[in-house]
């Protein structure tokens, strides 16, 4: 059979990449599925040295080689890289031994995702004989195929949760220092800050396949594999929902609503940026009134004066905007504004992230990356005034973090077939986050109105 050029030249990839990692994957592949976690160490034990971790777990050297690795292929590669890591039935680390090397609040985090799943499902978790395992082998890869529809989530800073509720100090201003004499005594001065947190929440969503649909796949003699399609169905939506809430969920006022600024109330999500940034700084805009002909007719019109008006508070209070993130629309409409008076030569297009750009656009503080976020993450709502309005985000991510418990990605939980009762194999894919904005001033919003 002679390949097409594309064909030949993905698998030519395919077989380069697996060459590259092929030795810390056989490493988790080689190594006995059968050791059984040791106790975690409590209060009763805390003279006992805590368990070595069994060596099929990735250390995070591992991680940042196979993420190297992985950072330089395209989607189809990752893609056919996933099918063929998937297929493997001898792999991955058993979940008691995860949760006991990956933290005590993992373990009580993942309790509770216990407890949200169904009964056959949670009866597989603590299943001695035939364990579920979590596929840290495919974690690399799906982090990939997750970050490139959503690289908003690979530039923010991944840092562990300190509970449940990741708490940490939010400064407001940071306080004064003053010259002094030669032999002057130094003055006494803090910063000024107050108590946050956020809720660290579950996301997770379960897939699978009948074992009657393997069998037809490899009956028919396709050459695909129907678990790796499902799990990157799952990665996209779990993509789109974590996206959402960053932009505009809220789980303080119990009252919100989609439809207005705190934004959507969940109990078991994170309050994002809508309600966040919805503080005095914050800059409306009317671009519907834009006149190139009339300069007067700038202020509250033009987004190049918004945006200059939503930087001037932050980096008076010293901050660096690094991104500005927006729906589609506000792009459209910026670049209507600047079309008539711009020559677009060669558009100055920046990489925001793996297999992204964003054009920069000029502002008084230089350039930044106008990027957008496309589907619905970045909805429409209707202010106090009743003005339908929609957010223009600007953004110094060096100021915000992801907490997260577990991993700092997607985990994948592999529940082998007929522990449910059914001929099923199925994945249950999840994660836990929140969202720390640690310097407040330092971010800020425009609430564009809506053309209605």
């Amino acid at each position: 059979m002679v390949l097409s050029p594309e064909l030949a030249a993905l698998l030519k990839g395919v077989l380069e990449t697996q060459e590259q990692i092929g030795a810390t994957l056989l490493k988790m592949n080689e190594a006995p599925n059968v050791a059984s976690p040791a106790p975690a160490v409590g209060i009763e034990q805390q003279s006992a040295a805590a368990p070595e971790p069994n060596r099929r777990y990735i250390t995070p050297e591992e991680r940042q080689t196979l993420s190297s690795t992985l950072r330089t292929k395209s989607i189809a590669e990752i893609s056919a890289l996933i099918t063929h890591q998937a297929a493997k039935q001898d792999t991955g680390i058993p979940l008691g031994l995860w949760l006991n090397t990956a933290g005590f609040a993992a373990q009580t985090v993942f309790n509770q995702l216990g407890n949200k799943v169904d009964p056959d499902i949670a009866k597989a978790l603590d299943t001695g004989a035939v364990g579920a395992l979590i596929r840290q082998d495919l974690e690399p890869m799906l982090y990939e195929v997750f970050i490139r529809s959503f690289p908003a989530y690979d530039r923010m800073a991944k840092e562990p949760a300190n509970g449940l509720l990741h708490a940490w100090n939010q400064i407001t201003a940071y306080g004064g220092a003053k010259f002094m004499a030669e032999l002057g005594t130094v003055s006494d001065d803090q910063s000024t800050f107050h108590r946050e947190s956020t809720n660290v929440a579950i996301l997770a969503t379960r897939r699978g396949i009948s074992l009657k649909s393997q069998f037809a796949v490899m009956a028919g003699g396709m050459n695909y594999n129907p678990e790796a399609i499902e799990l990157q169905g799952g990665l996209r939506a779990m993509a789109h929902t974590l996206q959402k809430a960053i932009f505009e969920g809220q789980s303080t006022v119990t009252t919100g609503t989609a439809a207005d600024e705190s934004g959507l109330y969940d109990a078991n999500g994170f309050t994002g940026l809508r309600s966040l940034l919805n503080t005095s700084n914050a800059v409306n805009l009317d671009p519907s009134s834009f006149d190139w002909d009339n300069r007067s007719s700038w202020a509250g019109t033009s987004f190049r004066n918004a945006v200059d008006a939503g930087l001037l508070p932050v980096t008076q209070s010293q901050g660096m905007t690094s991104i500005i993130w927006g729906h589609p629309q506000e792009k459209i409409t910026f670049d209507e504004q600047q079309d008539p008076n711009v020559r677009l030569v060669s558009p100055n297009y920046v990489n925001i992230g793996v297999g992204a750009t964003a054009q920069a656009v000029n502002t008084y503080a230089g350039q930044v990356p106008f990027a957008v976020v496309p589907g619905d993450s970045i909805s429409s709502y209707t202010d106090g005034g009743g003005t339908l309005r929609r957010d223009l985000y600007l953004l110094d991510e060096g100021s915000i973090t992801m907490p997260y418990l577990g991993s700092p990605g997607p985990t994948v939980l592999e529940i082998p077939i007929g522990i449910s009762g059914q001929l099923t194999h199925l994945f249950i894919i999840f994660m836990m986050n929140g969202l720390a904005v640690k310097v407040l001033p330092w971010n800020n919003k425009i609430r564009v109105k809506v053309a209605s």
